[in-house]
């Protein structure tokens, strides 16, 4: 929550518009739901969470900036405990706001978290098979972008998300 404080300061300071609450309850709510399973690296549930930010993405009117003119970035990634570690596909979800500027800013988020405490990164022991939401690592910090997002694609400057 000490994000989102900073985020809503940071935008009332400067004068702009504020964000309203309702929208980042919003894609918290979706983002750290029990649906998502903790959005664990190389699931399903982290393709339904890309998929959201791309729907919203899309609707800002952001351009894909990943590979093959998709939003997608994807690596590979490693995911559980030494020596039962595997190699995962997980994707960036990379949108382009263009306005033509020399430079770029790169606002960032990351959206996959612990899942189903199989990533062996839980302070819990034995959370195997216990959904990790993730509100505060990072639905909260993808919800910020998206709603940074929103406001910039009505100003001048050019942003990677």
């Amino acid at each position: 929550m000490k994000f989102l404080f900073l985020f809503f300061f940071c935008i009332f300071y400067a004068g702009a518009q504020p964000i309203p609450e309702k929208s980042i309850k919003k894609h918290i709510s979706f983002l750290a739901s029990d649906q998502l399973k903790g959005r664990g690296t190389g699931t399903a549930e982290e393709k339904i969470a890309a998929n959201y930010i791309i729907k919203n993405f899309k609707k800002i009117g952001l351009k894909p900036s990943g590979e093959n003119g998709t939003f997608l970035q994807v690596f590979p990634a490693k995911k559980g405990i030494p020596p039962n570690s595997k190699t995962v596909n997980a994707s960036n979800v990379i949108g382009f706001l263009d306005n033509n500027q020399s430079k770029t800013i790169v606002i960032g988020a990351h959206y996959d978290h612990l899942g189903m405490g199989d990533q062996g990164s839980s302070l819990q022991s034995n959370s195997n098979g216990m959904v990790h939401n993730g509100a505060d690592d990072n639905a909260s910090g993808v919800a910020g972008m998206l709603e940074l997002a929103k406001y910039y694609s009505k100003n001048k400057k050019t942003i990677r998300f």
